[in-house]
């Protein structure tokens, strides 16, 4: 899959809850439990997407795919370029209305997040 650069993430470090293993965006605890399970529950999402993405590839291309070829195997440069805008969008529309108030969901993906 495609490796994003550390650089590229930096922006995260100001934002709420971006301090590592105890995140805090909101003065009720329960909330953040709430927003972790959201971000938890979008990660998982985007492996499962990624994944099914790639099995459609390797589908359409040989007409069958091993556990081996989805372990080891690697999109396409074309798939890989699509799902990364296909991620950045969901970004968009899921992450930015954390920060609905000052525009975040109607920002492009790195403003979508950035408080």
């Amino acid at each position: 899959m495609a490796k994003v650069d550390d650089d590229a993430l930096a922006y995260t470090e100001e934002l709420p809850g971006a301090k590592p293993n105890d995140p805090i965006y909101f003065e009720n605890e329960v909330i953040d439990h709430l927003i972790g399970i959201v971000l938890e529950l979008g990660a998982q999402f985007w492996v499962t997407r990624d994944r099914l993405a790639f099995l459609e590839e390797q589908l359409a291309a040989n007409g069958t795919v091993s556990l081996e070829d989805l372990e080891h195997g690697r999109p396409s440069d074309e798939l890989q370029k699509k799902l990364q805008e296909e991620r950045q969008e969901m970004i968009r529309k899921v992450y930015g209305r954390l920060y609905q108030r000052i525009g975040g969901d109607g920002a492009e993906a790195k403003a979508a997040i950035m408080s």
